[in-house]
């Protein structure tokens, strides 16, 4: 620290020096001809090593968290505007200029009297990661190319990844903790940043328009945190359910249950769910997949008709997997930070509204009567957005009431105080109405399109080797995920109830 200098002078220090970062960039740019991806770069790695110097020349967070705030306006605006072209000025969309001080931001907040060496640690991973990962893919003439998400990233590329995060991870955690303590022997720090590199370098694989900036050190944070902070029992669960999620994911991928990018969301998810939640957390979950699995398989000839109205299939997607059960993973981190009850709630709610809305649609579809709508309960054909049946709406409250019975049951065996039959009552309807919300909202606002060739009316944008086929309800932006998200963000909000 440097007691004797202002804080808030400092701010401005630190506000000209990264202003002529960014002034160096375009300097680069225009008078030299460098490559943006170059010059971008430059800055992402000075900007990254400059931060890291805060908790040395500051003396609270305030003004650091102030400096991050206006950066994310200034990157923000200069996206927009067209503006700061040595960062900005790149082949595809990225906010990731956004998304860094963002992230830096959360972690201020977050770790700054906590363990300002995670801190640091994890910020350094994303400042000398991604710019290696990029360079070494797009340094090899053939790259072993791959997409998970909508990124295109190269093998080369991720190994480069982990092992920088990797050396990141051990060296960053070793010499900050003996700076700011406690000190760590080098082997904890080689085991730990092991498991640290693996995390940052799976969640840099799935990036989408530059949310690896946000990804990756918040990722690599909850990972140090947990193992640093943790009881060596906590620790042994987290290292071994990375391990045993990984093969869980690739049975699922090889069954078909799961597409590629399911089955790396489903690992993300996982190490979270089953690592650092624990048993009350991991069986609802573990309940809705393998249920939602089987309902999907059985009937598949039967429901072989529906496969050309909805937007997705039985094989879920990383999107069908956050949708589902990222509301879930964020309660976890939630309680792990705060203890409070209500994340338990809004977990469970949100569980209970995806295995109620899964149940819905899946038993629906062998409903004798046909459905009809949720808005006038006039008939629809099978399979449009909004429509219920009396098979589906049952099959939807005992989906939640089952999820609800099992949380009930393992935090009533894990922890001290059980929940009353009123919390299972106002969860499992809180589960129910989400995927009432989310029938509402499909018979609303989610995006419904006609053939042009077969006049069907149906949630894919394309149909019959037709693309872009007509919008005739709803909005473009409102697919099948966005639905399912609300929908189980409906569920965990509505269980908040639960703890008034």
């Amino acid at each position: 620290m440097f007691p004797n200098v202002s804080s808030w002078l400092m701010f401005g220090l630190f506000f000209l020096i990264i202003t002529l970062f960014l002034g160096l960039a375009d300097f680069l740019l225009r008078l030299f001809r460098v490559h943006p991806h170059t010059t971008r770069r430059i800055v992402h790695i000075l900007v990254g090593i400059l931060v890291c110097f805060s908790p040395l020349f500051f003396q609270d967070s305030l003004p650091v968290a102030t400096l991050a705030g206006v950066f994310i306006l200034v990157n923000y605006f200069g996206i927009r505007y067209g503006l700061l072209k040595g960062i900005h000025e790149t082949d595809r969309v990225s906010y990731g200029t956004v998304y860094f001080p963002i992230s830096f931001l959360i972690l201020v907040l977050w770790f700054w009297d906590k363990d300002p060496s995670i801190l640091l640690t994890a910020m350094l991973i994303m400042t000398f990661g991604d710019p290696v990962a990029s360079w070494v893919g797009e340094s090899r003439k053939h790259p072993v190319s791959f997409k998970i998400w909508s990124d295109k990233k190269s093998l080369q590329g991720s190994m480069a990844m982990f092992v920088t995060a990797f050396l990141v991870a051990v060296t960053g955690m070793y010499f900050f903790r003996r700076l700011f303590g406690p000190e760590i022997p080098w082997g904890t720090a080689v085991l730990f940043g092991f498991f640290t590199a693996v995390y940052a370098a799976v969640s840099e694989t799935i990036s989408h328009e530059g949310t690896d900036n946000l990804m990756v050190p918040l990722g690599s944070a909850v990972i140090l945190d947990f193992l640093y902070t943790g009881t060596p029992a906590m620790q042994h669960q987290l290292m071994l359910w990375m391990i045993l999620t990984a093969g869980i994911a690739w049975l699922a991928w090889k069954a078909k249950t799961l597409s590629l990018s399911g089955a790396v969301g489903a690992w993300l998810l996982g190490t979270v769910v089953f690592g650092i939640g624990g048993l009350e957390w991991m069986f609802p979950v573990i309940f809705f997949f393998v249920t939602s699995s089987l309902f999907t398989s059985v009937g598949k000839r039967h429901k072989k008709i529906l496969e050309t109205v909805f937007e997705k299939g039985g094989q879920r997607d990383i999107f069908q997997v956050f949708a589902n059960g990222g509301v879930g993973m964020l309660a976890i981190l939630g309680f792990y930070f705060t203890r409070h009850p209500v994340w338990y709630m809004i977990f469970l709610g949100s569980i209970a509204a995806a295995t109620a809305d899964t149940w819905a649609t899946e038993l629906g579809t062998f409903s004798r009567r046909p459905p009809v709508s949720i808005l006038n309960f006039k008939r629809v054909e099978m399979g449009t957005s909004g429509g219920i049946t009396p098979l589906g709406t049952f099959g939807a409250l005992l989906g939640s009431f089952s999820v609800v019975l099992i949380g009930w049951f393992m935090w009533g065996w894990r922890q001290v105080d059980f929940l009353t039959l009123d919390h299972i009552l106002i969860i499992t309807l809180a589960g129910f109405f989400g995927s009432v919300a989310d029938s509402i909202l499909g018979a609303t606002l989610q995006a419904q399109y006609r053939c042009p060739v077969c006049g069907k009316i149906t949630e894919k944008k394309d149909h019959c080797s037709e693309k872009d086929i007509p919008l005739i309800r709803g909005y473009r932006s409102m697919n099948n995920d966005r639905v399912n998200l609300l929908c189980t963000l409906t569920g965990g909000l509505l269980a908040a109830l639960a703890t008034l």
